[in-house]
Order: C-alpha cells, then sequence, then structure tokens
C-alpha cells in the first residue's frame, strides 16, 4: 500500500481503527494464485495476531498456512470530498479515508480454537444488544454440525500499515471547507470523517 508520509498512522491508531472496523478481506498469494474471503476478525493488540474462521469448502484454506504472502486490508469510514468545497482553485476531487493493511503468517485451529473464535466474535458483537445472543442457544446437533463446516485460523502478525488521508495535504482554510461540506451532508459516514478532520486521525 502506497502511503505518503503525511498520510501514515501510527501502529497503534491502527490498532484502535481495527477495533471498530474488523471485518477485513483475506487475501493470500501461493504460486501466483490469490485467492481471497471476506472475514470477521478478533483483534488481539496485546498478543500481535488475528483470529478469524473460514468455510472447510473453501479453497483458500489450502493456501492460508503456505502462502507465498499473507495480507488482511480493512477499510474504515470514507467519504467523497467534492472540489467545489475547497477555497483554493485548481482543485479535483477526491476520497478521504482510512485504511489498515496486516500482513503475517497463519496457523489453523482445532475445534476447540475454533469453538472460542466464534464463541469470542458473537460475545464483541452481541455486547451491543440489551439481550445480546449466546452460543449455548444452540443444540448440541447444530453446534457440532456447525464445527464441521467451518475451520478457525490465528494469523501472527509480521508488519502493520495505516493510511488515514484527512486532508492534511491542504491548507487550514481548504480543510476547515471540507469539513462544512461534509457536515452539511446528511450521510452519517460524511459526519464521521468530518469529526476526524477536527480532532485527530483514530476513528
Amino acid at each position: 500500500m502506497h502511503i505518503p508520509r503525511y498520510f501514515q498512522m501510527l501502529e497503534q491508531d491502527c490498532f484502535h481503527m481495527l477495533k471498530r472496523h474488523s471485518f477485513g478481506q483475506l487475501i493470500s498469494s501461493t504460486n501466483g494464485k490469490i485467492t481471497q474471503t471476506y472475514v470477521p476478525f478478533i483483534i488481539d493488540q496485546e498478543n500481535r495476531c488475528l483470529y478469524g474462521h473460514i468455510a472447510k469448502q473453501n479453497e483458500q484454506i489450502e493456501s492460508l498456512q503456505n502462502a507465498d504472502d499473507l495480507t488482511v486490508t480493512f477499510l474504515g469510514y470514507n467519504a467523497y470530498i467534492s472540489a467545489n468545497w475547497y477555497v483554493s482553485a485548481e482543485q479535483v476531487p477526491t476520497w478521504n479515508y482510512q485504511a489498515v493493511e496486516i500482513k503475517g503468517e497463519a496457523t489453523l485451529l482445532d475445534e476447540q480454537g475454533t469453538f472460542k473464535v466464534i464463541d469470542e466474535l458473537s460475545q464483541f458483537h452481541e455486547s451491543q444488544f440489551e439481550d445480546p445472543w449466546t452460543m449455548d442457544k444452540l443444540s448440541d446437533k447444530k453446534l457440532k454440525a456447525m464445527l464441521r463446516a467451518i475451520v478457525g485460523f490465528r494469523i501472527d502478525i509480521t508488519d502493520v500499515l495505516g493510511q488515514s488521508k484527512l486532508s492534511q495535504n491542504k491548507s487550514v482554510e481548504d480543510r476547515q471547507s471540507v469539513i462544512d461540506g461534509l457536515s452539511s451532508m446528511q450521510e452519517q459516514t460524511n459526519h464521521r470523517i468530518a469529526k476526524m478532520m477536527k480532532g485527530g486521525i483514530a476513528s
């Protein structure tokens, strides 16, 4: 990922973004063949690893542990920037966004490890609800059938790259004008980008 110096994110800001935007694109390359799967991840910053699971019928399983290159990409909040919002002349439309790229090495998990992954995933995402769904609501038969159909994996992180493109390369006047333009829009994502431009790069 090409990252101009004024858009570079600190590693701690990358992990902060991943806690909110943990649905990523798992990309592996083996002998010139590229495969990809969209996966919900558990972020373990302390141990510098990611956890996820995919279907056992997914051909990508064969390449995960032997991949020549293993990359996971995450896209955070993003918004279109109209050229009309700039104060300066001779500007063009662009896109403001946050994105993180993780590189690492994968290890497949056993059934117990796979269960832990899906249990932690459901606990994390269900915590937003007043009456959260829990794994114990599944019958043993259904649980065993599900575990036969999926496999969990751990990715030990070797590199973290992050880009936070929030008009840092523009003048103070242009940045404020873009913030005003974003704030005038109805979509909440535009408001998120405006807020990030005001107060820092971590979403």
